[in-house]
């Protein structure tokens, strides 16, 4: 799976993982806290969308099928200045047009900063046709 280039601006990256889970880091830039220092929690929605959507996307057969968001439901918990944060997501539910996925975001120093819960519209590949 290629990485898209907002990525990069980001300072997201996809992590090792167990399978069981789906693992985003994030080294927040500067250009991303709050006037108050802060991360934002527009940056935290980011990261959790695409968190959400990588573990939807890793459950796909074919790997051709996509993903959008529908709903994006954010729980903040503590505002936090930390600048690399972690972000582990599961799939909760995935059916043939639809898929739910659940996450929370954690500070390097373990605090839980927010919690997530997602819904994706899935968008299956045409079939291929037979000659």
């Amino acid at each position: 799976m290629s990485m898209p280039d907002f990525w990069s601006h980001l300072g997201i990256a996809i992590e090792p993982d167990d399978g069981a889970e789906t693992r985003l880091g994030m080294d927040v830039p500067a250009a991303l806290l709050s006037p108050f220092g802060t991360v934002h929690g527009g940056v935290l929605a980011t990261l959790f969308d695409t968190a959400l959507a990588v573990a939807v996307a890793r459950q796909l057969h074919p790997p051709e099928d996509r993903v959008a968001t529908r709903d994006l439901h954010v729980t903040f918990v503590a505002f936090t200045r930390a600048r690399v944060l972690r972000c582990r997501a599961r799939l909760v539910s995935l059916r043939r047009r639809t898929a739910v996925a659940e996450g929370e975001v954690v500070a390097d120093d373990g605090t839980l900063v927010a919690k997530a819960l997602g819904t994706f519209d899935v968008k299956r590949a045409a079939p291929a046709s037979v000659p």
